[in-house]
């Protein structure tokens, strides 16, 4: 069944396009970008299911995705067959649970850094404060990266993709094979961090004696003999992994704090809570913060940092889904937003309910109503880095401030690669 929605609003509120698409259609629909390519929407937990997990190795990164990713590099993310499983298999070691030991503790030390420079009262623009602190948790952690000149790179390189991606994504609407090209500025971005890099890299070369962290992985990995990495490739994990680990983990902080302060309530019992535990948590008392729990589960369920994913049909004979023929090539969307919404697994689907994550409800849940880190084979790799980091800071931050919203306007979504606060987050600081 084709879907008739006016394009114009495709590109204008892609959010709300979704939301009409899936409301009262059927599973399975396709809708028409202005240039008449047709795209595949799949609006059920089975249909998402079958595609990234029971079928994966019939769909790969879309079209759309490798685009929208290209502006990171060709890292992790949108690599496919053999070449995926190599890297996958070589970065899993960084995220053990054993590592995510030693990561809570800089998580913690780097979140109470943050937090000495906040006083009663503060401005606190939410958004470049969260950004600021996960890129500087994720270039520790992986990559043993301190100096702030070279966070500022990652910073701005990050900055780039993000409006590359931007460009691309209202390009794209139009027309699936625009690209845009990088600016001077631009590719002086992009040289810096490629001069970076390689800096790392040949001092790592030049100690002798390999670190424990990600990057020094990858290049032991680079000297034995089955293993194809060259330096650039190391150069685009190295962007994928920053990226993803500030851009997603900020948001989620971002729409928390957010969905806290309008509902006190909610904020009252979690500080309640982790007033309990007296400290910042440790990475053994996670598991016992339950509500601190459901609250990041409902967030991330409202406000999915990553808000769609992208499909492509790799089987040249083409896969029947859902009663439809899909023809090689085919592009389809997974919507995170829509199906986290849909009053058919989630009641009351819009209202920030944290206590329906009990063990009854999630095991209820149709496996694919709820899909924040993806599934499958696919899945994020790092959703335990992510999900110990956002507790920490969340906890941490807590137990010294509130946040309150500055300004009386709502903060609206915007949906860019990852989904942002349109305009970002500004919030008093009052300390407890």
């Amino acid at each position: 069944m084709v879907r008739d929605l006016p394009d114009l609003e495709l590109r204008q509120e892609p959010l709300r396009f979704f939301t009409q698409l899936a409301r009262g259609g059927p599973d399975i629909s396709t809708f028409q970008f202005a240039s008449g390519q047709e795209i595949v929407f799949l609006n059920h937990p089975d249909l998402v299911r079958e595609v990234l997990v029971e079928r994966a190795e019939m769909f790969h990164k879309s079209e759309m995705t490798r685009a929208f990713a290209g502006g990171m590099g060709h890292g992790i993310l949108v690599s496919e067959g053999e070449f995926w499983k190599q890297q996958s298999r070589l970065m899993r070691p960084a995220f053990h649970y054993k590592r995510l030991l030693g990561y809570a503790e800089v998580m913690t030390r780097f979140t109470l850094d943050m937090l000495e420079g906040w006083q009663d009262g503060d401005l606190i623009h939410v958004d470049e404060e969260m950004n600021a602190l996960t890129l500087r948790v994720v270039a520790k952690c992986m990559f043993n990266v301190e100096a702030k000149d070279d966070r500022d790179i990652m910073h701005k390189a990050i900055i780039l993709g993000q409006q590359v991606v931007g460009h691309m994504i209202h390009g794209w609407l139009t027309d699936p094979h625009w690209t845009p090209s990088l600016n001077r500025a631009g590719i002086r971005v992009v040289r810096a961090l490629n001069e970076m890099v390689q800096r790392h890299i040949a001092q790592r070369r030049a100690q002798g004696e390999p670190g424990d962290d990600l990057l020094s992985m990858l290049m032991e990995a680079q000297q034995q003999a089955d293993i194809q990495m060259s330096d650039r490739q190391l150069r685009d994990e190295v962007l994928t992994v920053i990226t993803a680990g500030l851009e997603t983990t900020a948001n989620a902080l971002i729409w928390t704090w957010h969905l806290l302060d309008r509902h006190p309530e909610v904020r009252a019992k979690l500080r309640a809570e982790l007033d309990a535990l007296g400290r910042i948590p440790a990475f053994e008392d996670l598991p016992r913060l339950t509500y601190l729990d459901q609250v990041f589960k409902e967030a991330l369920r409202l406000y999915p940092p990553v808000w769609i994913i992208g499909r492509e049909v790799a089987a040249e004979e083409g896969v029947e889904l859902g009663g439809m023929y899909l023809p090689y090539k085919s592009q389809l969307v997974l919507c995170q937003w829509t199906l986290h919404r849909d009053p058919r697994f989630f009641e009351n689907p819009d209202a920030f309910i944290p206590e329906r994550w009990t063990p009854e409800f999630e095991k209820s849940l149709p496996r694919g109503a709820y899909f924040p880190f993806s599934l499958g084979p696919r899945v994020c790799t790092g959703q335990s880095f992510a999900t110990t980091e956002f507790k920490i800071i969340v906890a941490g931050v807590l137990q010294r401030f509130d946040l309150e919203h500055a300004e009386e306007t709502e903060v609206q979504p915007e949906p860019n690669f990852t989904l942002w606060a349109k305009g970002g987050l500004r919030m008093r600081a009052r300390a407890r």
